[in-house]
């Protein structure tokens, strides 16, 4: 099975086991089609309500965070704090977000987010069908799945820094 990997998705293990390796196969197979599932939505909506699809991905991040500042909205999303600045001024003209000073530090603001009852419309039903899938996993098995997101993230995450700070060993690449 072609795994649409970028590499080879293997257990690790010397032993012969079929089975985990196609699960494993079938992992990253899925993985990939939930991220080209996700910015398909994040690009549709981002269209529907005429934003570029960053703004539009960190509005819903900050819908699902409350209030944070700007840079724990950079440091979730995967932004420099200077393109974050870009997303905070956008949503900030589409009546999608407040600044706030931070009550602890006045040199800092807080990023409120603002209802738009348009955007909740069209995102409602997605919302009830994962309340519905939600209902076929009992606690620890939602625990799991919070336990691997949350791991899958964190690499994702440590590997946007390494991309950020290491030159590319051929010079070609990045020109």
């Amino acid at each position: 099975m072609d795994s649409l990997s970028f590499g080879p998705m293997t257990s690790g293990d010397s032993d012969d086991r079929p089975g985990r390796d196609e699960a494993l196969a079938q992992l990253a197979v899925q993985g990939r089609l939930l991220h080209l599932a996700m910015m398909g939505l994040s690009t549709a909506a981002a269209a529907r309500f005429g934003l570029q699809v960053i703004d539009q991905q960190c509005s819903g991040l900050l819908h699902q965070t409350g209030p944070i500042s700007v840079g724990r909205l950079a440091e979730l999303a995967g932004l420099t704090p200077s393109s974050v600045t870009g997303v905070v001024d956008r949503l900030e003209r589409a009546d999608l977000l407040r600044r706030e000073p931070d009550p602890h530090d006045r040199r800092k603001v807080i990023l409120v987010p603002l209802r738009s009852v348009e955007i909740e419309e069209v995102f409602q039903p997605l919302a009830q069908r994962f309340q519905a899938m939600y209902a076929r996993y009992d606690d620890q098995e939602l625990a799991l799945l919070n336990d691997f997101l949350l791991h899958m993230t964190d690499n994702i995450r440590a590997h946007i820094t390494t991309l950020r700070t290491r030159r590319s060993p051929d010079p070609a690449i990045g020109s």
